[in-house]
């Protein structure tokens, strides 16, 4: 996890290096190893190195190729080296390695602007052709690592920081109103290419870009086959083969030239992570970090301390080295300022103290690569996507097999399931006027779970289509009438102009339902690529990589092309891959379908440590207007102390995003002379 720099003066005039110091300083601490300039008149490119792999040991940037013609930058870490070396021509020593920004200088010049398509791994790169003045640029498939930039026509500037680019000199400083209105509703999912500058991009993943002095053109160079559906003989195929793509996801992850780490917090995904980790490193030392609640009341703890689980898998690996961060002694909130200062806008990670606080713990040990299980379940999903489809396509049976084996993985109610899977697909059937489906679906859901066909009808036949805005009203009318908050899921108490916004975005029909393109959408949207960015600022100062194995290419090839039918599975959501760690995992770990709500500690956290930073929020709310009404933030806030462990989540999501914004918005005025004039 190094870092990238560039910029061009497309109209020739020569860059003078003094006026880009507060930009540069601002990437210096992820150069712990090395820091490379290379400036010819208009063209400035600038590297940071961190070392990680064996062959960034002997890597310098930015890297001049022989010939002289092009000059690269990257923060990369390339998985198919050994491909990529064999199709190359290219021969690798251990006296002499082929680094990684040479692979990829060498495939740019075999394969020109095709080349990000043969690459695996996580990268962000730019490639200067000094013959023709242009620059090329890619992000890999997932955009684990980051690339923002400005482009005004006669300039180009990127950076692995989105405040490296905001402080170069005459950069507008100018905030995109609708994005605060966007975090504040958390509908971020759809924006991968917006900053919450007007001015500023980012390269979203799968992208490539070209720019020269005619302009700037941006294009996508791979996505996943959404036609295609994997297709193997038998269920042993489907676990054999996903046991192989996700050891080899982990493997390439572990390419390290110092001790590796992982998070470990015992759910399903961090745990098949550090389980493999673990095996694929059985002759070495993995250190794994977990976050642990002890001094959480014990009637809370079990909702929130995973330890049991965590300690389940460290027993289970001889060569699991187990260290404990205590999350609960500390702010949900800490480092903030920091944080905010390297990340350069809003986040909604509502508990980032705690993998910042789990790398703190492993970077004592010497530890530069982290694997984390990040966000497995998406990745995979939950596979309740099955539940819809047996019922759109009206297969009752298996339909109604599966819920009653999801009901009693998850001990819910199977009525309560059919008919929140069931309803879903009525109500898609009544917008489409579907009417005879519409009848057929809800007398089955009558006969079969005991569902009355008229409150069926009701829900998913008559509620669709009142008006959002006006449902919307009446639960806020009722709520001040009860004197409580209307929930944060429709995100509309924090203010009339979010009120409004909101009723304008739900005004627009949703597209026709398809399983593996929703699965797609929701990885590639946007909502991951902030998640993403966010994870990459807010452990770089300590010098530590984050690697996601769950996010390689294949990994998620393989997951949204299979069949729904291996999504979900004899009720057990992302079965595969609990079959897959058979004998890896223990048993308690590998079937468990609880997960942690660590929202308890989250809001305890809040109220233990934050309650000075609240109230003066609260007392300076008029800040934050028109997108925050002061007196509903100070309901929030008396609410939440008010109710404590028991309060609604989303007031304190609420608070938490008005606390982030409000803090924000301090530094958003604090822009130094020398970045406001060139």
């Amino acid at each position: 996890m190094s870092a990238i720099f560039g910029l061009i003066h497309f109209d020739g005039r020569p860059i003078d290096a003094e006026t880009l110091r507060l930009a540069l300083d601002m990437l210096a601490h992820r150069g712990p190893d090395g820091q490379g300039r290379w400036h010819e008149g208009s063209v400035l490119l600038a590297h940071w190195m961190l070392h990680t792999t064996p062959e960034s040991l002997h890597e310098q940037q930015p890297l001049v190729a022989p010939e002289g013609d092009l000059v690269l930058v990257a923060d990369a870490r390339i998985d198919n080296r050994d491909e990529l070396l064999a199709a190359l021509g290219l021969r690798s020593t251990a006296e002499r390695p082929v680094t990684d920004a040479e692979l990829i200088l060498a495939a740019y010049r075999r394969w020109g602007a095709d080349c990000p398509d043969r690459l695996l791994g996580d990268f962000a790169f730019a490639i200067w052709d000094r013959r023709h003045r242009r620059l090329f640029a890619a992000r890999d498939g997932m955009g684990v690592r980051p690339f923002y930039y400005f482009h005004d026509g006669r300039r180009f500037a990127f950076a692995t920081l989105l405040p490296a680019v905001r402080l170069l000199p005459d950069v507008p400083q100018d905030i995109d109103e609708e994005m605060i209105l966007r975090f504040l509703a958390l509908k971020l999912e759809t924006e991968n290419v917006r900053t919450f500058y007007r001015a500023i991009r980012r390269l979203p993943g799968g992208h490539a870009l070209q720019v020269d002095a005619r302009g700037l053109h941006c294009w996508r160079y791979w996505q996943v086959d959404l036609e295609q559906e994997v297709h193997f003989q038998s269920e042993a195929e489907y676990v054999e083969a996903f046991r192989a793509c996700f050891e080899e996801a982990v493997r390439c992850r572990l390419r390290s030239a110092f001790p590796v780490g992982t998070q470990l917090s015992g759910g399903l995904d961090s745990s098949s992570v550090t389980g493999m980790a673990a095996h694929l490193l059985k002759d070495q030392v993995v250190h794994a970090g977990t976050a642990v609640f002890e001094d959480v009341p014990e009637t809370q703890r079990m909702q929130v301390d995973e330890r049991q689980y965590a300690d389940a898998v460290v027993q289970r690996f001889p060569n699991l080295c187990h260290h404990i961060f205590h999350a609960d002694r500390v702010s949900p909130l800490m480092y903030l300022d920091k944080v905010l200062q390297l990340y350069g806008q809003p986040f909604f990670s509502a508990n980032y103290h705690i993998p910042v606080g789990v790398a703190q713990t492993l970077q004592a040990q010497g530890v530069r690569v982290i694997l984390s299980g990040l966000d497995g379940d998406s990745v995979l999903t939950y596979g309740w996507a099955r539940l819809a489809d047996l019922f759109y396509q009206k297969q009752w049976e298996q339909f109604a097999q599966e819920v009653e084996a999801f009901s009693k993985v998850e001990e819910l109610s199977p009525q309560r399931v059919a008919r929140k899977f069931g309803s879903a697909i009525l109500e898609e059937w009544a917008r489409s006027f579907r009417w005879r489906a519409f009848w057929e679906g809800g007398r089955y859901l009558q006969g079969r779970f005991g569902i009355p066909l008229g409150s069926l009808m009701l829900q998913a036949g008559i509620k669709p289509w009142v008006p959002a805005a006006w449902r919307r009203r009446r639960a806020h009318r009722q709520a001040r009438r009860q004197r409580t908050l209307a929930r944060f899921s429709a995100a509309y108490h924090l203010s009339p102009l979010l009120e409004n916004w909101l009723a304008r975005q739900e005004a627009v029909q949703p597209k026709d339902w398809h399983p593996r393109r929703d699965h797609w959408d929701q990885l590639t949207g946007g909502i991951w690529q902030w998640v993403l960015e966010f994870a990459n600022a807010r452990i770089g100062w300590l010098q530590v990589e984050e690697r996601f194995p769950f996010f390689d290419r294949r990994v998620v090839t393989l997951s949204v092309q299979l069949p729904l039918a291996y999504k979900l599975r004899h009720g057990w959501a992302r079965y595969l891959l609990r079959r897959a760690l058979e004998g890896t995992l223990p048993s308690e770990v590998q079937w468990r379908s609880s997960k942690a709500n660590i929202g308890y500690g989250f809001t305890t956290g809040l109220l233990r440590f934050e309650k000075a930073r609240i109230a003066r929020l609260v007392a300076s709310a008029s800040q934050l207007e028109p997108f925050v009404e002061p007196k509903r933030l100070r309901r929030a806030w008396e609410h939440m102390q008010r109710h404590k462990a028991d309060t609604d989540p989303s007031v304190d999501m609420a608070l938490y995003l008005s606390l982030i914004l409000h803090q924000w918005l301090k530094t958003v005025s604090e822009v130094p002379a020398l970045a406001q004039a060139g």
